[in-house]
């Protein structure tokens, strides 16, 4: 079922980074163009530009854990025999998820502040909005942790049947 599930979450991340991906090019693109052939700078493109990237950024990260592209060094666990090497990415992945679960709860509780309850200087759209993407990352993480360490107790590798290098 959460293989399931983190698959489903998968696809959605991809074309919603697809999607924001192409929201960044085209904001950057009109940006530049008003700015220096057109002269007339859009005040609020810089913002939505640093907002499309941090979202991006997050969602990247959560698509990295999934397909098992995340920067590691492997140098000791190239070296270590299949039984080490399952149980050493099972510890790495379980420190992933309790990272994931305390990174979650407090950026809720962050999110959900007074203080966070406040619109963007230049885009009519609060920044419990804009910055909610930790909270909706770190959930997105958990799933694919789980998901991980379930294929690896079952005698499975992580990202099985996926692109590994």
């Amino acid at each position: 079922m959460i293989s399931f599930i983190a698959g489903l979450l998968e696809k959605l991340l991809a074309w919603l980074s697809i999607l924001l991906g192409a929201a960044l090019t085209i904001n950057m693109v009109v940006a530049v163009f008003f700015r220096y052939v057109i002269n007339h700078a859009i005040y609020w493109a810089d913002e939505l530009s640093l907002y499309l990237f941090c979202w991006i950024t997050f969602l990247g990260a959560c698509l990295a854990l999934k397909r098992y592209e995340m920067a590691a060094v492997t140098l000791l666990l190239d070296r270590l025999s299949a039984k080490a090497r399952r149980l050493l990415e099972l510890v790495i992945h379980v420190c992933i998820l309790l990272f994931a679960l305390v990174i979650t709860y407090y950026s809720t509780i962050w999110v959900m502040s007074p203080s966070v309850d406040l619109y963007s200087p230049t885009i009519p759209i609060k920044l419990s909005m804009l910055y909610s993407i930790l909270p909706i990352s770190m959930v997105c993480m958990i799933v694919f942790s789980l998901d991980h360490i379930i294929r690896l107790l079952n005698d499975g590798k992580p990202g099985e049947g996926e692109n590994q290098k």
